[in-house]
């Protein structure tokens, strides 16, 4: 995976592997699962259970975090870790 640096708000940069790491944290701890049991191709509303409202919840988390905002014609297209990873990777990159 590429490496490349990415500039959060409050100046802090981080790596791919880091992004990846936290964003799985962080959705570990909102839906109360062992990181471990947090796959990053696991669909994150059949297998992981994530309904509305940890959406909601998540999308909050994430926002407060890396000061990104999914917009929402981009809510269909996310269904694994994975693709949430890529898609704050990306609002990041362009800031």
């Amino acid at each position: 995976m590429n490496d490349e640096l990415r500039i959060l708000p409050a100046g802090r940069q981080v790596t791919n592997d880091e992004l990846r790491s936290e964003i799985r944290k962080l959705i570990a701890k909102i839906i109360k699962l062992p990181e471990e049991k947090v796959g990053y191709e696991a669909n994150l509303f059949t297998e992981l259970n994530i309904d509305s409202l940890l959406g909601v919840e998540i999308f909050a988390a994430l926002d407060k975090k890396y000061g990104v905002n999914i917009p929402e014609n981009q809510l269909k297209a996310i269904n694994t870790l994975n693709d949430l990873i890529a898609l704050v990777g990306k609002q990041l990159a362009s800031k």
